[in-house]
C-alpha cells in the first residue's frame, strides 16, 4: 500500500542550541558549545516524513528576509515541497533553546512572521482526498494563525483527508485553557501528546486514564512517554504500549516531532499500531542522539 501525501501546517523556525553542563551563572559568562540550525515543531515533522519517502508539502509563513530563505532551501533539501508565504512586515521566527546535561531543554522563542500566518496562506490544490493534515498545536494560539488552522482542517473534512495534531506546549494549553483546546481540536483522527499535556488535556495524570478520557475527543492517541517509551489507543478498542528505544541522550530537541513522523509515517502505510510506535520511537532514538531536532544536509 502506498503512503498518501502529508500536508502539515506549522512554525519554521531557526533554532539557536545553546548545550551546557552545571547550573546557568546569570550576570556573568557560561561557556558552551553553541549551535544553529532549521526547526520549528511542524517544520521538524514534515522534514522526517520526507526523509521516510513520505511525499509532504508545508506550509508556513516567513519573512521576506535571507533567513527565510534559507530555511525554505533547507526544506527543499529535505524533499520537502515548503509552500512558504512571506511576510514583510516582521522576521522569520526564532528559537534559543538552552539544553541542560541531561538533554532536557528549555526553550526562548520569538515566532516572528509564523504569528502571521492566515487562512489564504493555505494553498487550494494541497487537498484533496487520501491526503492527511497534520497540525501544530502552537497555531492555536490565537490570531488569524488559529483561524488558519480552523479553514485547514476544514478543508482536509471537506476533501476526506485524515487529520491528526501534536498539542506542542503545555505552556500554550494552559493560556488557552485545556477544554478551549479540546473543543477546537474535538473530532481530528489522531492526537500525539506528551505525559504532561495530556495529563492537563484530560485532568488525569495516570497514562491508562489520560489515553481513556482523550479518546471521547480524538479517534486515535499516541502518548509520548519520554524515556519510558509511548503509549497507543483507539476509540475501537485497541491498546499498545512499548519502550523507548535505548540510546544515548543528547539533546531531546524535536523528539517529539520525530515521533508524529514516524508514527505517521508506518500508520498512513497501512501498519498496525505496534509497528507505528515502534517506528516513531525508533526515530525519536536517532533525534535524541545528537544536537538539534533534525538532520541537516
Amino acid at each position: 500500500m502506498s503512503t498518501p501525501r502529508v500536508v502539515v501546517v506549522g512554525d519554521l523556525i531557526y533554532d539557536v542550541i545553546a548545550r551546557f553542563e552545571g547550573p546557568l551563572a546569570f550576570g556573568t559568562d557560561v561557556f558552551a558549545p553553541v549551535h544553529a540550525q532549521p526547526g520549528g515543531s511542524g517544520a521538524n515533522t514534515a522534514a522526517w516524513l520526507s526523509r521516510l519517502g513520505v511525499e509532504t508539502a508545508f506550509v508556513a509563513r516567513v519573512g521576506d528576509d535571507p533567513l527565510g530563505s534559507l530555511l525554505g532551501e533547507e526544506l527543499a533539501q529535505d524533499g520537502v515541497a515548503a509552500r512558504l508565504a512571506r511576510d514583510r512586515q516582521r522576521e522569520t521566527g526564532k528559537v534559543v533553546a538552552l539544553v541542560d546535561g541531561d538533554g532536557e531543554r528549555t526553550l526562548i522563542t520569538y515566532r516572528g512572521a509564523g504569528e502571521n500566518l492566515c487562512p489564504d496562506d493555505l494553498p487550494g490544490d494541497l487537498f484533496g482526498p487520501g491526503g492527511h493534515l497534520h497540525l501544530s498545536g502552537y497555531l492555536f494560539s490565537g490570531g488569524t494563525r488559529r483561524q488558519a488552522a480552523f479553514a485547514a482542517l476544514e478543508r482536509a473534512r471537506e476533501h476526506g483527508m485524515t487529520t491528526s495534531v501534536d498539542p506542542s506546549s503545555t505552556t500554550l494549553l494552559e493560556a488557552l485553557g485545556p477544554e478551549e483546546f479540546l473543543g477546537w481540536t474535538r473530532g481530528v483522527d489522531l492526537a500525539f501528546p506528551n505525559r504532561n499535556e495530556g495529563a492537563l488535556l484530560a485532568g488525569r495524570t495516570d497514562e491508562d486514564r489520560i489515553v481513556e478520557t482523550l479518546l471521547r475527543h480524538y479517534g486515535k492517541v499516541v502518548l509520548k512517554l519520554g524515556a519510558e517509551g509511548a503509549a497507543y489507543g483507539s476509540a475501537e478498542g485497541d491498546r499498545a504500549r512499548l519502550p523507548a528505544s535505548p540510546t544515548r541522550v543528547v539533546d531531546t530537541t524535536g523528539a517529539g516531532d520525530a515521533v508524529c513522523a514516524g508514527f505517521l509515517r508506518a500508520w498512513l502505510g497501512g501498519e498496525g499500531a505496534e509497528e507505528a510506535l515502534h517506528g516513531g520511537l525508533k526515530l525519536a532514538a536517532r533525534v535524541v542522539g545528537r544536537v538539534g531536532g533534525r538532520m541537516v544536509g
